[in-house]
């Protein structure tokens, strides 16, 4: 990079990020966003988030028109994904700000953005030697790493900046002055400070472009030792595994581990290939030999493939499986393009099959990452769409079925479960399966709205928030005015995302009344929300007491208390064993669940 092609790197547009993301975030905080607008909210945040860096990253690799029509191409693309992803989150109930879309969005875009510039800085259609007929790859690779490396740089600088920032709002809190602390902790200042000095920091990184060149060097002749190592692990279980296929799928083939296995052999088979105009810095054997090693890359990914092909054929599609099938075909066109090489032996460069894999994979990633993100295959809702039939065709019972993974899966999850609480039994009550789903819907994603913000008000009846099992017993007298008492000594934002807070209009408390100590006289045991909050009341004549909670002792907690006392799956069992007091500790056998 040139001098003045430096000072006209665009830092001002850090500010300009960070002044229109406070303005995003101040506008969410304070809530002068509509619910109804949730899709234009998240589509400007991921363009005010992402196009910058098309901006830094594109300077100084793309002339000025490339740039700016990337810089359009790119915007309409983050936008209009923006746009679905923000109107396909989770209605969570009780909402009163809306959602932000979910990681996925987020991770895949940058992502997306961050293979584009090379992808187009790349192109050289027409070019003598250009690969695959459309590519310059020695430019590809020296843009693309020169933006890793010099994002990384900025990462580090602004997380040193922060380091001293704090330190010194600390010093300045001993000496008792505290506007320095309580003005870096302020969104306004932290925010456009952090954008400010991330373009600094790549501002920084490519005025010194030839250090950047030697720390890319240096970490890839570090790394490049490593790829006899990974080929040689990578070969030993290939071929131990095909010795055994059918012990190894006993003992249970894990597709995470061996794509992220593939993953860095991947990665060493490019310290060594570098841009493909040098000879790798090895030793002319190893060099001859690792090409062979990459049919075995490709078994390893195969290995992976199989394994996820069939997780999906016994349990169904999920959206984490979605996005591994998406990685297991980019890691199988590496795998195929690399192993094309072994036939290029007289090739007048090494392993010549790596730069079109490369290309390939690249261009893989990039449409499944637009695909999966937009209507045409919306992983949410692939996979909701995919558990849903499974339940119909009766190949998981009603009981098994995971609701709760169906919250996870934005609208579409949403949809299935409003279906699935519609569902009656023989006499005309809701199902099992119906109150487990109504209780997923209400629950989901409670603190994903950050009710700590909202107002410590309780609902003026208590007893119209509580459903009561069995349902012919009314609750004990007094029991509610007790419960109002106790709950005044509840920490405040455990009064907030109570099930009687006035804005968890969809939360409802379940209320079991049973005789737990054998004294003829019913004991109220009252759960929030879900199964891990409870605690069990007591009435010593007139007079209520909080007793304490109950413990799960194995199995697991149930998704929800409420679908199983309302189905009678319940009863009480007497303790086998005592309990045991060390000092103050007092310890209890659990049996193992059978």
């Amino acid at each position: 990079m040139t001098e003045s092609s430096v000072h006209r790197f665009p830092t001002w547009l850090g500010l300009a990020q960070g002044v229109v993301l406070y303005a995003l975030y101040k506008s969410h905080h304070d809530k002068l966003w509509s619910l109804e607008w949730g899709w234009l909210f998240n589509a400007v945040l991921l363009s005010a988030l992402l196009l910058p860096f098309v901006a830094y990253w594109g300077h100084d690799t793309l002339s000025r028109r490339a740039l700016r029509r990337l810089l359009l191409g790119a915007g309409a693309l983050v936008f209009g994904l923006g746009v679905y992803q923000g109107a396909m989150v989770f209605p969570v109930p009780d909402a009163t700000r809306l959602q932000l879309a979910p990681a996925s969005a987020f991770l895949g875009l940058a992502l997306l953005v961050f293979m584009l510039i090379p992808l187009t800085s790349g192109w050289a259609r027409g070019t003598t030697g250009a690969t695959l007929g459309a590519w310059h790859y020695p430019r590809l690779f020296e843009h693309a790493w020169r933006n890793a490396v010099v994002t990384i740089q900025a990462g580090a600088l602004t997380g040193l900046f922060w380091a001293v920032l704090s330190l010194g709002a600390q010093l300045f809190h001993l000496i008792g002055v505290e506007w320095p602390k309580e003005t870096i902790e302020k969104a306004w200042f932290a925010i456009p400070v952090t954008t400010l000095s991330i373009a600094l920091g790549l501002r920084t990184g490519l005025r010194r472009a030839a250090f950047t060149v030697t720390l890319r060097n240096h970490w890839l002749t570090l790394t490049v030792w490593l790829l006899p190592l990974a080929s040689l692990i990578g070969v030993a279980f290939v071929l131990t595994s095909f010795a055994g296929v059918g012990k190894l799928f006993e003992r249970g083939l894990s597709a995470f581990f061996l794509l992220w296995f593939a993953a860095f052999w991947i990665t060493f088979f490019n310290s060594a290939f570098q841009d493909g105009q040098n000879v790798p810095a090895l030793h002319r054997i190893l060099r001859r030999v690792l090409p062979f090693a990459a049919p075995a890359l490709l078994a390893v990914v195969g290995l992976a493939t199989w394994a996820l092909l069939l997780r999906i054929q016994q349990y169904g599609l999920t959206p984490d499986r979605i996005w591994g099938m998406l990685a297991a075909m980019v890691a199988l066109a590496y795998g195929g393009g690399y192993a094309l090489s072994v036939r290029a032996r007289t090739a007048a460069r090494w392993m010549p099959g790596i730069a079109p894999a490369n290309i390939v994979a690249s261009l893989i990633m990039s449409a499944g990452i637009i695909l999966l993100l937009s209507p045409v295959l919306d992983a949410n809702r692939l996979a909701t769409a995919s558990q849903m039939a499974r339940l119909q065709a009766g190949q998981v019972q009603a009981d098994d079925f995971d609701v709760a993974a169906l919250t996870r899966q934005e609208r579409a999850g949403a949809d299935a479960l409003a279906e699935l609480r519609l569902q009656r039994g023989p006499d005309g009550k809701p199902s099992k399966l119906a109150l487990r789903a109504e209780d997923a819907l209400n629950n989901a994603n409670r603190y994903r709205d950050n009710a700590f913000d909202e107002p410590d008000e309780q609902v003026a009846v208590l007893s119209e928030r509580i459903d009561i099992y069995p349902a012919e017993k009314p609750l004990p007298a007094g029991f509610t005015d007790f419960l109002r008492q106790d709950m005044g000594k509840w920490d405040a934002w455990q009064r907030r995302q109570s099930c009687f807070a006035r804005h968890q209009t969809r939360q409802r408390c379940t209320a079991l009344l049973i005789d737990l100590n054998h004294d003829g006289q019913d004991e109220v045991v009252l759960w929030q929300g879900d199964a891990y909050r409870s605690a069990v009341y007591t009435q010593a004549g007139q007079q209520w007491q909080k007793t304490g909670g109950l413990m799960v002792s194995g199995g697991g907690t149930p998704e929800s208390v409420r679908a199983e006392l309302a189905t009678g799956a319940y009863a009480t069992q007497p303790v086998r064993w005592d309990e045991l007091r060390v000092g103050k500790t007092r310890y209890q056998v659990f049996e193992n669940a059978e």
